[in-house]
Parts: structure tokens; C-alpha cells; sequence
């Protein structure tokens, strides 16, 4: 099952394989959708973990033999210039995809910086990144190469979009939620705006990354179609990607350093 995350009350697409979640604090239960604060659930914590308590409730709640995570308004798609159901990619192809790779993930976006850099620019502060790495080197020693090699890129898949066989899909949020529980203890939140107060969903999208760099996993990249973006919305968004990877190019070469991506 995909299941599509939302926190609105809005009209969703419904093609087999997919079914609605509801998030977030609205007492009214949408009809059709799957409450999110049923179970076993950390509800509770939607508002600095986003769609993450979506995931956690699919992990805690489902056997699905796959499982798959979208948005209201981000799915995967054949084309991000595209609109309508038609331009989606249906549950059983996406089944059918996983015959020749272990995941499937959101095309990555590249950043004219580096990851590092990009996450300190709107969305995490650097003693937030401090405590995530003093926290990983500590519970997943392991993992440290994959987080540098990471972070020195510019591409990063995002959203938390991500469609597997269901045990690796509970693997991932077996490594993830304890991690991000005790990073709980660390943060303060008083000390970040309201924006990087959803520092668990933003710090999960580079931890997706991350986990499937160091597993050594093989992706199958899909484009996002964002229902919210005009057709000028997402051609400015292509060539912003292409120029922002030009840029980190030229500018790695101009440093001597090797060309090093996220694939």
C-alpha cells in the first residue's frame, strides 16, 4: 500500500494501491482517511515531525508486503511537467519496478552548495547538525562515512517519498525513529523559529539518504509532481536544477577538488 499523507481536508486521487492518512491536530476525522493517532502512534509529535508520524504509524500498524509513502499534493509521477492521475505511477508498477532495485525514491535535488551548507540555510541550525552527528557517531559508529560523503554533495532525494518491500521499509524506521527519539533529548526547541521547529522531518529526509547510501541500496529515481505548481512553477524549478548543478561543479573543480555525487 502508498499511503498519501495529509494534513488538509482536501479531494485526493484514489488509484488501487494508494489510501489517505490524516495528520496533524484537526479533531475532525476526514472521511475515507486513516487516522494517524490510532494504535500504536506518536500522533502527538506531527507538529516537529511532519510526515513522519505517518510513517511511524505505517510501520507500527501495517503488514503490507510493500509500502509506500506520498504526499496530498507530491507523487510519484512520469513527468513533473505533467498533471492528473494519469500522469501518476501506479502501485503495480512501481511493484514491478522493484524487481530491479530495493527502493524506490523522489529524483534527487541538487543544491548550488553542498547538503551542509543547504540544510543551515533556512531549515536546521549548525547545533542542531551537531548534536545529529554526535548522536549517530554515537548510536550507528558505522554510518559516519555515509554521512560525510553525504553532506559534501549537493544531491539529496527529499519529502520522505519512498516506496519498498514492507520488511525493508520497517528496517529503515527500526534505524530511524530510535535515533531521532534520542535526539529528542538534545534539542531545544525554544531555540529554533517556528520554520526549523520541524527539524525531525527535515533532519529524516537526509537521513533517508543517508541509510541507503551506507546499505549500499539500488534506487530507482522517479520524478515528483507537485499538484500545487503551475507549469512555469516547474520549469523554472528544472532549470533552477540544472544551473544550481552546474555551479557546484564548476565551483568543486575551481577548488581541485574530485566530483563526488549522490546517485
Amino acid at each position: 500500500m502508498i499511503y498519501i499523507v495529509s494534513h488538509k481536508n482536501v479531494s485526493l486521487p484514489h488509484p488501487a494501491g494508494f489510501a489517505p492518512i490524516q495528520v496533524g491536530a484537526d479533531p475532525e476525522d476526514y472521511p475515507g482517511f486513516i487516522r494517524d493517532n490510532t494504535g500504536d502512534n506518536i500522533a502527538w509529535k506531527n507538529p516537529n515531525y511532519c510526515e513522519l508520524t505517518a510513517l511511524y504509524w505505517i510501520w507500527k500498524n501495517t503488514r503490507d508486503p510493500y509500502k509506500g509513502l506520498v504526499h496530498y499534493r507530491r507523487y510519484f509521477c512520469r513527468s513533473p511537467l505533467l498533471r492528473g492521475e494519469r500522469n501518476l505511477i501506479s502501485y503495480r508498477e512501481m511493484t514491478q519496478m522493484l524487481c530491479q532495485a530495493d527502493i524506490i525514491l523522489a529524483s534527487p535535488a541538487a543544491s548550488h552548495v553542498n547538503c551542509r551548507q543547504q540544510i543551515l540555510l533556512e531549515s536546521t541550525t549548525q547545533e542542531v547538525l551537531r548534536l545529529l552527528a554526535r548522536r549517530l557517531k554515537r548510536m550507528y559508529p558505522d554510518y559516519v562515512p555515509a554521512w560525510r560523503r553525504f553532506m559534501a554533495g549537493n544531491r539529496a532525494s527529499l519529502f520522505n517519498m519512498m516506496f519498498c518491500r514492507g520488511q525493508l521499509f520497517d528496517e529503515y524506521c527500526s534505524w530511524l525513529f530510535p535515533l531521532l527519539g534520542s535526539l529528542e533529548q538534545d534539542i531545544d526547541l525554544d531555540r529554533l523559529n517556528d520554520y526549523q521547529k520541524r527539524v525531525y522531518g527535515f533532519l529524516s529526509e537526509r537521513l533517508l539518504n543517508i541509510w541507503v547510501l551506507h546499505n549500499r541500496l539500488t534506487v530507482r529515481y522517479l520524478p515528483v509532481m507537485n499538484t500545487d505548481n503551475s507549469l512555469m512553477d516547474d520549469l523554472t524549478l528544472c532549470r533552477r536544477q540544472l544551473t544550481n548543478q552546474l555551479r557546484f561543479d564548476i565551483s568543486r573543480l575551481g577548488a581541485g577538488q574530485p566530483q563526488s555525487f549522490h546517485r
